[in-house]
C-alpha cells in the first residue's frame, strides 16, 4: 500500500499538514497538490481547526519543488492546466480565513519557496535555504517572481529568479522572507505556537483582515496565473523546458551507473 502524500494531525486546535515524500525531498506531485488543496479548503470549514501549519517529512526539505519525473509529461497543451491547479493551491493558502504557518525543516525551492511566501508565518533553522530555480530548468519564472516581488520586493525577485541561487537562512531573515531562526528540533513547535497565538485573536476580525489582504493583491494574483498559463505554454512550444529536463534526467541516470 502506498503511503499518504499528505499526513494530517491535530496539535490541539492547530492542524499540521506534512508533505510525506522524504525520499523525493517532498517534491510537489499531483497527489501532494490534490491532498494539500483539499486539506486546506476543508480546514477553512472545520470548527476544530483554529490554524494550519505546513511542513515536510524528514530533515532535508520542506519541498524541493516540482517532481521532475511527473514534469516529463508536461506539454504545451497541458502546462496551462497545471499552473491553474497550482494557483488554486496557492489561493487555498493565501485565502484561508485562519492563520497559516510554514515550519521550514530544510530546502524550500520553487513550489516550496512560493507556498512559504503565501503563508502568514515562516519559521526556519540555520540550515534552511530558499531558491527559485525555474530558469535553470528552462522554465520562465512567472508565479514565483510575482509572489517574491509582492512579499519581499522586486530586487529580491530579480536576484532569486534570475540567479537561481540558494539563499541561506540568515540572509532570508534580513530580507523578512522568514520570521525566525530556531534550533532544528524547535522549528515545528515554534511555528505551532506562533500560529496558535494568531489564532487566539478575535476570529471574525482576523478573518476579515486576511480577506482584505487577499483582496488587495487579488487582481495581481489572477493576472499572474493567466500570465503563467500563456508564458509557460509559449516556453513549452519552443521545447526548451523538455530538453533541459531530458538532459537532467539523463545525467541523473548516468550517475546511478
Amino acid at each position: 500500500m502506498n503511503e499518504a502524500s499528505i499526513l494530517e494531525r491535530l496539535e490541539k486546535d492547530i492542524l499540521v499538514l506534512t508533505i510525506n515524500r522524504p525520499s523525493r525531498m517532498n517534491a510537489l506531485s499531483e497527489s501532494v497538490r490534490i491532498g494539500l488543496t483539499g486539506a486546506l479548503e476543508a480546514a477553512a470549514r472545520r470548527d476544530d481547526v483554529a490554524g494550519v501549519v505546513l511542513t515536510g517529512a524528514g530533515p532535508r526539505a520542506f519541498s524541493a519543488g516540482q517532481d521532475l519525473d511527473e514534469a516529463q509529461a508536461f506539454s504545451a497543451e497541458t502546462i496551462g492546466g497545471h499552473f491553474r491547479r497550482l494557483g488554486r493551491l496557492y489561493d487555498a493558502i493565501r485565502s484561508l480565513p485562519k492563520p497559516v504557518g510554514v515550519a521550514l525543516n530544510g530546502v524550500a525551492a520553487g513550489f516550496g519557496l512560493q507556498a512559504s511566501l503565501y503563508a502568514d508565518i515562516r519559521v526556519a533553522h540555520a540550515g534552511v535555504t530558499m531558491s527559485q530555480p525555474e530558469v535553470r530548468a528552462g522554465i520562465p519564472s512567472v508565479m514565483g517572481l510575482w509572489v517574491i516581488a509582492e512579499n519581499i520586493g522586486l530586487p529580491r525577485a530579480v536576484d532569486l529568479s534570475l540567479t537561481c541561487r540558494a539563499v541561506p537562512a540568515e540572509e532570508l531573515l534580513r530580507w523578512n522572507a522568514i520570521d525566525a531562526i530556531v534550533a532544528p528540533e524547535d522549528v515545528l513547535g515554534e511555528t505551532v505556537a506562533r500560529v496558535r497565538a494568531l489564532a487566539a485573536k478575535p476570529k471574525k476580525a482576523f478573518a476579515a483582515s486576511k480577506m482584505n489582504l487577499a483582496r488587495l493583491t487579488q487582481a495581481g494574483f489572477e493576472e499572474t496565473i493567466e500570465a503563467a498559463v500563456r508564458i509557460q505554454g509559449e516556453a513549452f512550444r519552443t521545447g526548451e523546458p523538455q530538453a533541459v529536463a531530458a538532459a537532467f534526467m539523463a545525467a541523473r541516470e548516468a550517475r546511478k551507473r
